[in-house]
């Protein structure tokens, strides 16, 4: 393992802590938070950022993909940044590309279904899933409030779920470094 990644077992830690901070938040309180949960999705965007671009800094000569690592930083950082200028732009610009994603997979469902239908049975089950994904695309188009609200609760469970992940992570890399005598960073 990468000594690196163990010395810094914190920032996977706290990286974990804040996310399911924020996905309790979505959960608990959806319709009356959506825009401070944006902020907080813009802060959480920014400070993973600057965690990325730290570690990427930090890692650039032990990994060979470190640039990766400094992109996704600084893009993380700048989608934070419009974020807290503008959160309602940034719930639209969510809804929609969700709504965008949902009508090219409905699309493609029903063309590979019908494109299969020689070679599969029970095609019309996958029909049935594409034009679920084009109504649910419409549904969020005509209904935004609706569509961030949903948005909001299922990005809640993406974030508990990331942050359970992380932050086990980060104990693990603890536990590593003090198996192995690593003492860099927070102690």
């Amino acid at each position: 393992m990468n000594p690196h990644f163990s010395d810094y077992w914190w920032l996977f830690l706290v990286r974990g802590i804040f996310a399911i901070l924020l996905g309790v938040l979505a959960i608990l309180f959806p319709g009356s938070t959506i825009t401070v949960l944006v902020i907080f999705l813009g802060a959480y965007m920014f400070i993973d950022g600057i965690f990325s671009i730290v570690a990427a800094f930090n890692a650039r000569r032990t990994m060979r993909t470190w640039a990766w690592l400094m992109a996704s930083g600084i893009l993380g950082v700048v989608i934070g940044i419009i974020t807290f200028l503008n959160p309602f732009a940034t719930a639209v610009a969510i809804l929609s590309l969700v709504a965008f994603w949902a009508l090219l997979i409905g699309v493609a469902e029903i063309v590979w279904a019908v494109r299969l239908r020689k070679v599969i049975r029970g095609e019309g089950w996958y029909i049935a899933s594409g034009i679920l994904s084009i109504v649910f695309s419409f549904l969020l188009l005509i209904m935004p409030a609706a569509g961030i609200l949903t948005i909001t609760i299922l990005f809640g469970i993406y974030a508990i779920t990331i942050g359970i992940i992380l932050a086990s992570l980060g104990i693990r890399l603890r536990k590593h470094q003090t198996l192995f005598g690593h003492h860099v960073g927070f102690s």
